[in-house]
């Protein structure tokens, strides 16, 4: 936004080892001066990497801002919120998992609960998603967001329980930086079997990851463990029938394979509508997850499509 205050020093790329400073830290900048560079062949602008997380907070508290404001249309907000995630999630995934990115993690929870409180709606989500990049960003803040609607529509109200929801969906694929880009970025359905066994891996990198910072609730560490698991035991990486799983774990793990279904990506090329995505579950997939969250989705996306109407 022009005329604020740039929190960090902010550069252009010239070669892998030479950049230009374009704008110091603290000075008031023109938006104007830095979109000029649109239109040439850069396509990143960049800051150091120990600014980072200074650059990340700044966005953070933008989008806090944003989504309290009554007057401001729920697809606004939700862009708001999903560019701040992307710069949180970035530096989730491109630095170590650390007390301090945990906190940044916990911000964007935050906003997310903040923004659901003011009703807001799949359609604003998924539009706002549908315009962004980057897939593992999209769906971290997807499954996040329909993991709080579902945990409310559950009859859950303590604000605790929310908020461990909001932070298990946004982390629960925070193992796949332990997996690499070439595997993570391909379609499981052309990996081979050795690919899709390291794939599988990644809840308990996860899971392992979370157990190194201090304070991170048990129940996060779960939703992160058990988010491929389902009631019938034929999930991942433990095989765990339903009366084992984490009550918040159920909620992410049925979240995820629903956002999975609705957000386009590498594996899912023709996204489903909301109540397709349902329907798909229990018919194709034989409801193979809790009989309480799925009754709750079902009824979530029933009273979304109420609203629509």
């Amino acid at each position: 936004m022009s005329g604020t205050q740039l929190p960090v020093d902010v550069y252009v790329r010239l070669s892998d080892e030479k950049y230009v400073c374009l704008a110091k830290r603290g000075s008031h900048h023109n938006l104007k001066e830095l979109s000029v560079f649109r239109g040439s062949q850069i396509q990143y602008l960049h800051v150091e990497k120990d600014q980072f997380n200074r650059y990340v907070n700044t966005n953070l508290i933008i989008a806090g801002i944003a989504v309290k404001r009554p007057k401001l249309a729920n697809r606004h907000k939700a862009l708001f919120l999903s560019k701040a995630t992307s710069s949180a999630m970035t530096a989730i995934d491109g630095l170590d998992l650390t007390q301090e990115t945990y906190e940044t993690a916990k911000t964007v929870a935050e906003c997310t609960m903040t923004l659901i409180e003011n009703r807001f709606d799949f359609k604003a989500l998924l539009d706002s998603l549908t315009a962004q990049d980057g897939h593992y960003l999209n769906h971290s803040l997807a499954v996040s967001m329909v993991s709080v609607m579902v945990g409310k529509k559950m009859g859950w109200t303590k604000q605790i329980t929310l908020e461990k929801l909001a932070l298990g969906g946004l982390l629960h694929d925070v193992g796949m930086k332990a997996i690499p880009k070439e595997i993570r970025d391909k379609p499981r359905s052309s990996m081979t079997s050795e690919e899709i066994q390291l794939w599988e891996t990644h809840p308990f990198k996860g899971m392992e990851m979370l157990r190194t910072i201090p304070g991170v609730p048990d129940d996060v560490v779960a939703c992160v463990y058990e988010h491929h698991e389902n009631a019938f035991g034929q999930g991942f990486p433990r095989r765990i029938r339903d009366l084992r799983l984490n009550p918040l774990g159920r909620v992410v793990s049925i979240a995820n394979c629903f956002v999975e279904l609705c957000v386009q990506s590498a594996n899912n090329s023709s996204p489903m509508s909301a109540d397709r995505a349902v329907q798909y579950i229990e018919n194709v997939m034989g409801q193979p997850f809790n009989k309480q969250v799925f009754r709750a989705l079902n009824f979530l996306v029933d009273d979304q499509q109420s609203l629509a109407s």
